[in-house]
């Protein structure tokens, strides 16, 4: 990783509740000190969701089966 990269997240401050997009928008019941499992950062786009993990595919195992006998 770069220097440069590695200091701008140094200098990236923890998130907090009032930066949440469902205590901004008055969506949020709870009354935390520290952000729940659901916190979204508030931003102008809106209510973006997190980012999923790429689905890979593998091959059937009758597939890999077949071709040992």
């Amino acid at each position: 990783m770069s220097l440069l990269r590695c200091a701008a997240m140094a200098r990236k401050r923890k998130p907090t509740c009032e930066d949440c997009y469902f205590h901004k928008n008055l969506l949020c019941a709870l009354d935390l000190q520290e952000p729940c499992t659901t916190f979204r950062p508030n931003r102008p786009e809106g209510l973006v969701p997190p980012r999923q993990p790429v689905l890979l595919m593998r091959a059937p195992r009758w597939a890999s089966e077949s071709r040992a006998a």
